[in-house]
């Protein structure tokens, strides 16, 4: 009886922790766009970290999750926005 309720809770967890890594790639990609938008658009820090936001909102699109994070962060850091 452990083992099936044991991997039902992990199972649940899973889907859980996807979830909310789900929903904070728009969070952090509308940051990051915020951010640039008081910024000088023909400064090439800003060009390259709007492209890194286009790739995040492509990869939120395909359901790569952790990628699309890990792009948005790199964009917050390349615009100086403190998380």
């Amino acid at each position: 009886m452990r083992f099936p309720l044991g991997c039902a809770v992990v199972l649940a967890l899973t889907f859980v922790s996807s979830a909310a890594s789900a929903s904070m790639c728009p969070v952090l990609i509308k940051q990051g766009r915020d951010a640039a938008a008081t910024m000088s658009p023909s400064d090439p820090n800003v060009k390259n970290a709007v492209a890194k936001l286009d790739r995040a909102a492509a990869l939120h699109k395909e359901g790569k999750h952790a990628d699309s994070m890990r792009e948005a962060n790199e964009a917050l850091g390349m615009l100086g926005v403190k998380k």
